[in-house]
């Protein structure tokens, strides 16, 4: 093929419209680079917005040119389980709240005493989740689903595209891939956590968590 060939090649290729796999993709990249150093997390959550207003491949290929290109693993989930008839996750989680609902109306009867007010909106909601999930006796990915969920309800995008971050990094180091991983790649999936819920745990505090 000619040099002007594969430019103009080129040129069709970035007029291709993305989907949302590949903007998820580009964050996944652009997250990456920041983990590693690469981008400052002003610049980060720039290239983040701009990634979700991106339409077509060429708007995508700009935010990521300076950034090189190393392989992601995408998640291949693995077969459903059968769930148990009496789940321990389910069991365990339906007895903290009912101890929480009692400790509530205790205290709420006590002279003096304030009951804490509900979250004001899915995004506190979703920093709610994330700080029980935070608790090793309550972390698994069920939880973290559903501060994802959350906060893709709520108003924050920034917070939204951080826990689906953390979401991504916790499941690659968990193995929810099903391939076997080299010690090298677990602990860096689990530095990826690490940092991952860092950013989290900021983006809470502004929510009070």
């Amino acid at each position: 093929m000619r040099t002007d060939d594969r430019i103009v090649a080129a040129a069709g290729r970035n007029r291709l419209r993305a989907s949302d796999s590949d903007r998820e993709r580009v964050v996944d990249m652009l997250k990456a680079a920041f983990v590693q150093g690469r981008l400052t997390k002003d610049e980060l959550d720039e290239r983040i917005g701009q990634t979700l207003a991106s339409r077509t491949w060429g708007e995508l290929s700009a935010l990521t040119d300076d950034i090189p290109a190393w392989p992601l693993p995408r998640l291949v989930p693995k077969p459903a389980r059968p769930q148990p008839t009496q789940p321990t996750h389910a069991v365990v989680k339906a007895v903290a709240c009912a101890l929480i609902a009692l400790a509530t109306v205790s205290v709420a009867g006590m002279p003096g005493m304030w009951t804490a007010p509900a979250p004001t909106s899915m995004s506190a909601q979703a920093c709610q989740v994330f700080d029980s999930w935070k608790n090793v006796n309550y972390r698994g990915i069920a939880n973290l689903n559903e501060a994802v969920a959350d906060a893709r309800s709520g108003s924050d995008p920034g917070l939204a595209n951080d826990l689906w971050t953390l979401q991504q990094s916790y499941l690659r180091s968990e193995d929810y891939g099903g391939l076997p991983q080299s010690a090298a790649a677990a602990q860096t999936y689990a530095n990826q956590v690490k940092a991952n819920t860092a950013l989290v745990t900021a983006d809470c505090m502004n929510y009070g968590y």
